[in-house]
C-alpha cells in the first residue's frame, strides 16, 4: 500500500507499507533501490525518503550493493560506505 511520495529534481522516494513493515523505494536517473525498514516506524521511513531526496545520501547506480539489489535496515553508512 502506498503511504507517501517525495521528490526533488532527479530524485524520488516512495514509501510503501508491506505486510512485513515499511519499505522505501529510491529512484535516481532511472535506477531503483529499495530500503527495507521493517522494524522501524512510519516516521523513520519518512526520514529516509526526505534525506534521500535532499541529497544527504546516494544510491549505487552501477552494479549492486555488496552483491545485493537492496540495502537492509542493518546498513550503517558510517561503517558500510
Amino acid at each position: 500500500m502506498l503511504v507517501s511520495e517525495y521528490w526533488d529534481n532527479d530524485r524520488r522516494a516512495v514509501i510503501r507499507k508491506e505486510k512485513e513493515g515499511f519499505e522505501v523505494d529510491l529512484f535516481k536517473n532511472n535506477y531503483k533501490e529499495t530500503r527495507k525498514v521493517h522494524n522501524h516506524s512510519e516516521s523513520y521511513a519518512e526520514d529516509v525518503a526526505e534525506n534521500f531526496v535532499q541529497g544527504l545520501f546516494d544510491i549505487e547506480e552501477e552494479g549492486s550493493f555488496y552483491g545485493y539489489k537492496e540495502k537492509t535496515d542493518n546498513f550503517d553508512p558510517e561503517v558500510d560506505d
